[in-house]
């Protein structure tokens, strides 16, 4: 019985290495992404891996550039994970919005998750795909009477500098918001193991 999962959002090709939507700068969060990796499977966790994978004519495409289409290299996890997603019981969601959540087959796996205690989230946008798909979870989480602590590790996440759109402004928004909603944030691993001895999960 799986009592953890991880969450590893949107660290596409698109997003990291090349495309409309990169940002080279998510590569230093591959480093923490990879401990929190190990972790979760060590512990026999779930390992998830929610990913960008777009139609040709997604709506989404009316704010955005296109990006991450299905079948495309920019569709593909970045190459530093692509082992992990390979592990037997390792699941890729695709997306074809900005959250997650959305997929029907994430909200099956938590509801069919019955003895999870805890969700670890990580990856990018903090603000956009990252901080949807945490809060949407928070509420469904209440939707089903399920009691879970979700997490959201600081030094795994991160969003991007662009015009009109401040990288630590949009941080700090983030943050707020999820912790309104009942999220916690942790800096690190280390941080993160501290507060499970806290709530003895």
């Amino acid at each position: 019985m799986k009592e953890k999962v991880l969450y590893n959002i949107d660290m596409n090709n698109g997003f990291v290495n090349f495309g409309p939507m990169a940002n080279p700068l998510y590569n230093k969060l591959v480093p923490e992404q990879i401990k929190m990796i190990k972790k979760i499977l060590h512990e026999n966790g779930q390992l998830n891996f929610i990913l960008e994978n777009h139609d040709q004519n997604a709506l989404e495409f009316k704010t955005y550039p296109p990006h991450c289409i299905k079948g495309s290299s920019e569709a593909e996890l970045i190459p530093e994970l692509k082992k992990y997603a390979s592990i037997p019981g390792v699941r890729i969601f695709g997306k074809n919005s900005i959250n997650g959540m959305f997929n029907l087959s994430v909200q099956e796996q938590i509801r069919e998750l019955k003895a999870l205690k805890e969700v670890i989230i990580e990856g990018v946008c903090a603000d956009l795909c990252v901080m949807d798909f945490a809060r949407s979870l928070a509420r469904y989480l209440d939707e089903i009477n399920k009691e879970v602590k979700i997490f959201v590790v600081r030094d795994a996440i991160d969003t991007f500098d662009a015009p009109g759109h401040n990288r630590d402004e949009w941080l700090d928004i983030a943050y707020k918001v999820m912790t309104q909603a009942g999220i916690e944030y942790v800096q690190n691993i280390d941080e993160l193991e501290e507060k499970e001895k806290k709530y003895k999960i």
